[in-house]
């Protein structure tokens, strides 16, 4: 019979045979302890990993009693202006400009996103003055709003005969009908006040100094 070096009988000591259920010396029942499962085992010491390792980027994740902040990102190209120290006509001014950002660049998520605050923004300002309007207009036109874009276009005119914004909007308004008529007719608005209004050094007009000598090169060469 093969002896196991190690495997003793606990009444006499005799060396017992592996799996033997009694001793051949003594005649003593043999309770034999079942080995640990290793998938057990395993599964004790992969949660004991687990844990370690959690601890250990808990643990590194704390300086002088704070988490880690986690590594800033690139803003998103639709992220918030920032609005706080500003006047309720710059923030709506802001938004309009990152509204026509966006259009430009094609960015139809960020003109969804800024478009309902700006327009609200103007809204909450109550009376508007002609470059407000405009920009309001501007936005509609955007958005495809073509018969509040030309309400927008009398109001400037009601408050400021011969404003050149009204041309432009009412131009822009016809162009997204295909109104050639009421384009052209626009144009020829426009070109009959450029003097004047240029002259009367209105701010907005500086403001908006390309859009508006692009309107009238464009003029020009439609009506000549």
């Amino acid at each position: 019979m093969s002896q196991t070096s190690g495997h003793a009988c606990p009444n006499c000591g005799a060396s017992l045979s592996s799996g033997a259920k009694f001793c051949h010396a003594c005649g003593t029942a043999i309770t034999l302890q079942k080995p640990a499962v290793p998938g057990f085992v395993w599964i004790l010491g992969a949660v004991a990993a687990v844990v370690l390792v959690g601890a250990i980027a808990f643990q590194a994740g704390r300086t002088s009693g704070t988490q880690t902040q986690p590594q800033a990102t690139a803003a998103p190209s639709g992220a918030m202006p920032d609005l706080a120290s500003m006047s309720p006509r710059e923030q709506a001014d802001r938004l309009f400009n990152r509204v026509m950002t966006a259009h430009e660049q094609g960015d139809q998520g960020s003109v969804d996103m800024f478009m309902p605050m700006a327009l609200q923004a103007y809204a909450l300002l109550g009376t508007l003055d002609p470059d407000a309007h405009y920009h309001v207009g501007v936005m509609q036109v955007v958005t495809d709003q073509v018969a509040d874009a030309r309400a927008r276009a009398d109001s400037i005119e009601a408050q400021a005969p011969g404003h050149l914004f009204a041309y432009m909007l009412r131009h822009s308004a016809a162009r997204m009908q295909s109104d050639d008529a009421a384009a052209l007719e626009a144009y020829r608005g426009f070109l009959a006040n450029y003097e004047r209004e240029i002259a009367a050094g209105r701010q907005e007009y500086t403001d908006h100094q390309r859009a508006v000598e692009s309107f009238h090169q464009q003029a020009l060469a439609e009506t000549s």
